[in-house]
């Protein structure tokens, strides 16, 4: 049998690369995981804004009045429960 004899440097060399080669594989995980996230975050903040834009705004003076407000339109008056 053949001994092979691995001096210090090659096997520095070896480790090194391998070291780097886990480096690359771990930072396009970690960069695939942060576009995921960034994704979900877009997506997220998007649906609270259409939801927040319907939403149709409802609101009563002192005098009992109901203001509806969609956005679409001027302010629409109901009149008060209890008219004198």
């Amino acid at each position: 049998m053949e001994e092979k004899n691995i001096n210090w440097s090659e096997l520095e060399r070896f480790f090194a690369s391998e070291v780097i080669q886990q480096a690359k594989i771990s930072a396009k995980r970690w960069f695939i995981a942060w576009m995921v996230t960034l994704a979900a975050l877009v997506g997220t903040n998007a649906a609270w804004l259409y939801v927040w834009q319907s939403y149709e705004y409802v609101s009563q003076d002192g005098e009992g009045i109901n203001t509806i407000n969609t956005g679409n339109q001027e302010n629409i008056d109901y009149g008060s429960e209890n008219e004198n």
